[in-house]
């Protein structure tokens, strides 16, 4: 063997017993110390942290963004002509440039958004062998100036003095139902509604797939409820007293009702079903010792009020003597909540017989509005910081949410989801619940009602007697 070769396998060795020693630095399975762990460790710790906060702020930045960002022009993504309506779906959908912006709108019930209102209780192609068809169809939207929209469903229900439509968010027109009726009220909760004949004989329940009876009184209707689950009451009077009446979701009778005498029960000022329809509860205005006095009352039709007077259960008369309620309200299945001309009273109903421990929150300056939904009460006063108007929300807890001063000549309000919507017939301004504006827009035609759409996040659908349109914010 030459020394050549000798000399290359030594240096072929020395190069293996390098490679070997240094292979632990390149990731073999020899472990590490103790110090160069730990060192390792921390490293990872320190990396793992830095990334948690960097999704963090960047989670943030973006909340913040999306929170703060205020749309300031929008476009159409359909329109549909409230002249007529048919269930053939044949109103024509368009696509609309986008249109600059600056406005607001509102409605009612337990799953119900409500429509602003006042603290002193107003409720507010066919062929020629279908021509007798048509003819009704056509009823449903009357070209009469009464024509009503109130928030149902996935969008709306128009109503007027011939007939109602519930139309979809998608601007389909579900149903129609014809009826003649010279004043139609309406009252929503859940998937159902009930529209009746205000000093008439009449109402029709109504759920999302379209009416499931029809209920018929002998002495006129002045106020109407419904529960979520189909079940509706009347309030019917004669010149001694006053009577509720029952009915199942197909109109016909329960053969429950209750007795109200004028001059030692009182009057029915306005009433409310609970959601499951067991329930109902009563502002009621009543004398006493010359002095007319107002209190809240809860009637059980459950087994459990079977068995007491009148189905009468409990009365809060203390809590109401100085004040008028206008309107009470289930918020959802354990909250009730009475509006009242000073302020809002919040009462659980989480248990059969109501709690006793009632949460009274005062408003001193004038309520101008109320609305509400199933988690959040709210009152519109009179401001006195400068803004002609306040809007002060609070949750079913009675503790204030947000706060928003404006100046704004609003005629309708509504909390829909996470949005508070103002409006007036050509305009709308929407707010989330940390009071920042999302949206102040204009618009070229009459609006009756807005509401959230689709899109919950950027885009309204609102209403008038002439057009329906869904828009999409920008």
């Amino acid at each position: 063997m030459s020394d050549m070769q000798s000399m290359d396998r030594e240096n072929k060795k020395r190069q293996l017993r390098q490679n070997i020693v240094q292979m632990p630095d390149a990731g073999s399975d020899e472990p590490m110390d103790d110090e160069r762990l730990a060192r390792y460790k921390k490293k990872k710790r320190i990396i793992a942290v830095a990334a948690a906060c960097f999704l963090a702020a960047l989670g943030f930045t973006g909340y913040r963004y999306m929170n703060e960002y205020e749309y300031t022009s929008y476009s159409v993504q359909w329109e549909r002509s409230m002249r007529y309506t048919d269930t053939s779906n044949a109103d024509k959908e368009t696509q609309a440039p986008e249109t600059s912006a600056a406005a607001d709108e509102g409605t009612d019930g337990t799953d119900e958004t409500a429509a602003a209102e006042s603290a002193a209780g107003t409720d507010t192609g066919n062929s020629d062998s279908a021509a007798t068809s048509a003819a009704e169809v056509s009823k449903t939207v009357s070209d009469s100036s009464f024509i009503r929209f109130a928030v149902f469903g996935d969008n709306m229900i128009k109503y007027t003095k011939d007939g109602a439509s519930y139309i979809d968010a998608s601007g389909k027109t579900i149903w129609t139902q014809s009826y003649e009726m010279k004043t139609p009220i309406i009252n929503i909760n859940g998937d159902y509604a009930v529209i009746a004949d205000q000093q008439g004989n009449e109402m029709y329940i109504c759920n999302k797939e379209g009416c499931t009876g029809t209920a018929k009184t002998q002495l006129p209707i002045t106020k109407a409820a419904v529960s979520a689950r189909g079940v509706a009451a009347a309030v019917v009077e004669d010149s001694t007293a006053s009577y509720i009446f029952y009915f199942k979701k197909d109109g016909e009778s329960l053969g429950i009702n209750i007795k109200m005498l004028l001059s030692g029960d009182g009057y029915p000022v306005d009433i409310a079903l609970s959601p499951d329809g067991k329930q109902i509860v009563m502002s009621i205005m009543y004398m006493k010792n010359g002095a007319l006095k107002n209190k809240v009352a809860f009637y059980d039709f459950s087994e459990i009020g079977k068995n007491v007077n009148n189905r009468f259960i409990a009365a809060f008369e203390e809590e109401f003597d100085d004040k008028m309620v206008g309107r009470v309200r289930y918020l959802n299945d354990q909250t009730v909540c009475a509006f009242s001309d000073k302020g809002l009273t919040f009462i659980s109903v989480k248990n059969v017989i109501p709690d006793t421990n009632v949460i009274y929150v005062p408003v001193e300056e004038e309520i101008r509005s109320i609305c509400y939904s199933d988690k959040y009460a709210a009152v519109i006063v009179d401001s006195t910081s400068g803004s002609p108007y306040r809007l002060d929300v609070y949750n079913t807890d009675g503790k204030k949410v947000t706060s928003i001063d404006f100046d704004y000549a609003y005629t309708g309000a509504l909390i829909d989801g996470d949005r508070l919507i103002l409006y007036n017939e050509e305009s709308c301004r929407v707010y989330n619940l940390d009071g920042h504006e999302k949206f102040n827009g204009q618009f070229d035609y009459s609006v009756s009602l807005v509401r959230a759409g689709k899109n919950r996040t950027n885009s309204l659908i609102t209403a008038g007697s002439e057009v329906m349109k869904e828009i999409n914010l920008r």
